[in-house]
């Protein structure tokens, strides 16, 4: 006798034992099924931890954003506690303002550029102990110059004083900025133009040297006289040769550069004497008696006609 099954379809008698050992089985499968995802929902969840959500121009930023060593983060000499090492007592006296102060007339009411001005402390007291007119500090470091400013921002604070009121006084006549003092090319030299008195150039030498080589240096030197003015000054504190080998190793790029240098810092006085830069004469204004040799570095006054 033919049976029907559940959706009505007629079943031969022969094969009615076939099919319900089939639906056995397909029964056992489905419970078996039900027991391990009861199990599955018994067991602790794992929670997944999911990044913070950035915004899609941070990503992008961070996708795009190139691995530096710790190297390559301090190629340019930028360090950040440099002048915990030129410091010497608690009061962060620089000894170098010792022999500023030999001569504190070269400062007074005068236009300054800091060239490698670091966080800017060196900058800062020169302009409040000499009472400079004003002073521009300069850094190929964006995070040192943005320290040195706000470094400026607190003391306006602190001095209780409107911008108005304090017009062209200390500190409203001190800013950093960010920048290479080298240029991309020798033909930008032609537009530049005397417009400070005095320029420092305190412990760069070295690391403008190892980073753009002798042609950047001799550069860097040319485009300083011509932003002099006629009587101006070049405050020069060279590293001498024997420092650069420490630092050689820094990146393959200054280690090239440094095997190609042959504009030694003994050759530095002759060449910003002669017919290229034309300084008029230089003097040595002193050598700072610091506790660690490598900072007793003569510093030098060339001055311009």
């Amino acid at each position: 006798m033919d049976v029907e099954n559940n959706n009505n379809t007629i079943v031969p008698a022969n094969k009615e034992t076939q099919f319900a050992e089939k639906r056995k089985v397909i029964c056992e499968e489905n419970e078996d099924n039900q027991i391990k995802r009861l199990k599955n929902n018994d067991s602790p969840k794992q929670v997944v931890q999911r990044p913070p959500a950035q915004s899609p121009k941070k990503r992008l930023h961070n996708n795009h954003k190139p691995k530096q060593n710790k190297n390559e983060t301090f190629m340019y000499g930028n360090y950040k506690q440099y002048y915990g090492k030129r410091i010497l007592d608690k009061d962060f006296h620089d000894i170098r303002l010792d022999v500023f102060a030999t001569q504190p007339q070269l400062f007074r009411d005068k236009q300054l550029l800091d060239i490698g001005c670091n966080s800017g402390h060196l900058s800062i007291q020169i302009v409040k102990q000499f009472e400079a007119k004003s002073l521009v500090g300069l850094d190929i470091d964006r995070s040192l110059t943005h320290d040195a400013q706000m470094a400026i921002v607190n003391i306006k604070r602190a001095s209780n004083l409107s911008a108005v009121a304090a017009a062209g006084k200390f500190p409203y006549n001190v800013k950093f900025v960010h920048g290479n003092y080298v240029l991309e090319d020798d033909v930008l030299l032609e537009i530049e133009r005397p417009q400070y008195d005095v320029i420092l150039c305190l412990s760069v030498t070295k690391w403008i040297h190892l980073n753009f080589c002798d042609a950047g240096l001799k550069q860097a030197f040319r485009r300083m006289f011509l932003q002099l003015r006629p009587g101006g000054k070049l405050i020069l504190e060279p590293q001498s040769f024997d420092t650069y080998k420490r630092r050689k190793k820094l990146t393959d790029k200054i280690r090239e550069n440094y095997n190609s240098i042959q504009f030694k810092p003994e050759d530095f006085t002759a060449y910003l004497l002669g017919a290229e830069v034309g300084f008029a004469s230089m003097e040595l204004m002193g050598q700072p008696e610091h506790c660690n040799a490598g900072f007793k570095r003569p510093i030098q006054i060339f001055s311009k006609n």
